[in-house]
């Protein structure tokens, strides 16, 4: 029996998926075409622990989401505690990318004891998701190179961490000190560059990130895997009304703040040309917004929505004035499979393949994304136009079954790389 190792700190422990566990579904799909046996490893804080039973109800759930082929194992191995002084908390991740925010957690005996025994089991192929789990694995590495040969190692690195790290420090940073840990930045990229050179493959959401990482030596092997999303059958007519969409879960940050942007400023400008008009925020963790509530009896905060399918199908407009942040928006992805009008910063559409004014309205200041969320609201035709060229040109790049099928080719490849190197050693 073949199998695959996957290694992630991002478990669906609910039905409320997010881009993040939408990509590694995808990715584990992709590995049930090349072997037998997909085990997920999920590592989690200490503190969280799950019953026999309710493991085996996960376990389940997944396997319809993603494939029957799945295995999981929950190892409670992750410690988010601060350190104690100032020093190991912000300077020493300067010169240590382990004592850094993004890899401190994983940065523990049981993490790598968790990650080693996985791999005595032998798999033929290992997926390590995220740069949060590739760092145990670059540990293991270094410590017991034996182990991480022994199988092709593939690495998720969806989102340049040093880019958007980057980014939030500089436009929107907790306290004003905190841009201090741009100083975490140099080792940062120098942990991500590490990675991609310990890995068979390295995985980019856009050619725009393989571009931009190209010009790092030893970078070859990245390749661009896009995010991806099912696409629904449509209906044919056009039941839309003059409401506006925003979807996303209310746990990421850029999305808060896009929500607060979008309820404080753009919407105001549209409410006073368009009365009628209606906004729906839909995603988890809505508590989180509860600062941006008004007495507008037009804003609708829904929490999580179990079928996104009836709002699609109302809206005609869906808004993402996202500002900060990394890699490409699975929401925009989303909103083209339903053939819908987007209006969109700049930086929300950053590497997808969207012309601006055919598939799709880019604006960034607040008054322009008013108007343009104004104009489509009155103009139904040509909301229908936008959004059924957005259609045609996320039916080839962001389906789905075509992302799968490359995926695996990308795994079999990998694997005969490495078999051939093999035989010759």
């Amino acid at each position: 029996m073949t199998t695959a190792l996957v290694v992630s700190r991002y478990f669906p422990n609910d039905s409320r998926t997010v881009g993040v566990h939408q990509r590694l579904g995808t990715q584990v799909q992709a590995l049930a075409t090349v072997v037998d046996r997909v085990d997920c490893l999920f590592l989690q804080p200490v503190e969280r622990h799950y019953a026999a039973a309710e493991l085996r109800e996960h376990e389940q759930r997944l396997r319809r989401l993603w494939s029957a082929a799945v295995w999981i194992r929950v190892a409670p191995t992750l410690v988010d505690d601060e350190p104690a002084t100032l020093w190991q908390r912000r300077g020493r991740g300067v010169f240590d990318f382990h004592a850094q925010r993004i890899a401190r957690p994983a940065n523990t005996a049981a993490a790598f004891d968790a990650v080693s025994a996985a791999l005595d089991a032998r798999p033929d192929m290992i997926l390590a998701h995220r740069l949060s789990s590739m760092c145990v694995l670059m540990a293991l590495a270094r410590q017991a190179p034996e182990k991480t040969r022994r199988a092709p190692l593939f690495f998720d690195l969806d989102d340049i961490e040093h880019v958007s790290w980057s980014r939030r420090l500089l436009h929107d940073p907790g306290w004003p000190a905190e841009r201090l840990q741009l100083l975490h930045v140099p080792r940062l990229m120098l942990a991500e560059i590490q990675a991609i050179r310990l890995a068979a493959a390295t995985f980019v959401c856009s050619e725009a990130d393989r571009r931009y990482l190209a010009r790092f030596p030893g970078t070859e092997r990245v390749q661009t895997v896009p995010n991806s999303v099912e696409f629904p059958r449509l209906d044919d007519g056009d039941a839309t009304e003059a409401l506006v969409l925003f979807v996303g879960s209310m746990g990421y940050r850029p999305n808060i703040q896009a929500v607060d942007l979008l309820v404080q400023e753009i919407w105001p400008a549209v409410r006073a040309r368009v009365p009628a008009a209606r906004l729906a925020v839909i995603g988890p963790c809505p508590e989180l917004t509860a600062s941006y509530h008004t007495a507008d009896e037009s804003v609708r905060f829904t929490g999580f929505v179990d079928d996104l399918r009836s709002w699609y199908a109302r809206a005609r407009v869906v808004c993402c004035p996202i500002r900060h942040g990394g890699g490409t928006r699975v929401k925009i992805i989303e909103a083209a499979a339903h053939a819908k009008a987007i209006v969109a910063t700049r930086l929300a559409a950053e590497g997808l393949n969207f012309e601006d004014g055919r598939e799709i309205i880019l604006r960034d200041a607040p008054a322009e994304l008013a108007a343009a969320c104004v104009r489509l609201l009155g103009d139904r035709h040509g909301a229908a136009r936008l959004g059924q060229a957005a259609l045609q040109k996320a039916h080839g790049a962001y389906e789905r079954g075509a992302v799968v099928e490359r995926l695996a080719g990308i795994f079999r490849a990998g694997c005969s790389v490495e078999l051939r190197h093999r035989r010759r050693s």
